[in-house]
């Protein structure tokens, strides 16, 4: 149960064809990352989070927007690491820097398309307890076999850009 909003914001995912060391195969290397923002979006004018300071749950386990479908019984050798920092803990009404709480360590696990598509997708997996609106940069890098991708994942497109 969450308590608290979040929202994932990508960046531009960056997919590359890697050599390992020392077995030399081929290895598809995808980088994911973007903004986890935990409570209120910031406002687009300022950039700064609403001051809203109740004790709330996180428990939240989200599709990263562009992720990649993969096969399942091609990932035995998956290798996947995760990095979250805190970007943002808003200043109380009284000019004061807010508590943050506690948000215990990310993870990243493969999870069936909820639609019920072929392949299994990235969630990012949030949880603790916060005391304010956070803000979190997140990065997800992916090293498989090139032939345990089904599809590729979209490509977010920003919010405010026009559609011709």
């Amino acid at each position: 149960m969450t308590d608290a909003d979040v929202h994932l914001v990508a960046q531009p995912r960056i997919d590359t064809v890697v050599t390992e060391f020392h077995t030399e195969s081929r290895r598809l290397r995808s980088d994911f990352a973007g903004m986890a923002w935990i409570g209120d979006e910031p406002a687009g004018e300022t950039g700064m989070m609403g001051p809203n300071y109740r004790r709330r749950a996180v428990d939240s386990r989200l599709f990263l927007p562009d992720t990649h479908w993969y096969d399942a019984d091609a990932l035995d050798d998956v290798e996947v690491q995760v990095v979250v920092g805190l970007l943002q803990v808003p200043a109380t009404d009284r000019g004061t820097q807010g508590l943050v709480g506690a948000l215990a360590e990310p993870e990243v696990d493969f999870f069936e398309h909820p639609a019920g598509l072929d392949g299994v997708g990235l969630c990012l997996g949030l949880r603790g307890e916060i005391w304010s609106n956070v803000g979190l940069s997140y990065k997800v890098t992916v090293l498989c076999r090139p032939e345990a991708l089904v599809r590729k994942g979209d490509t977010p497109q920003p919010a405010d850009e026009d559609e011709s």
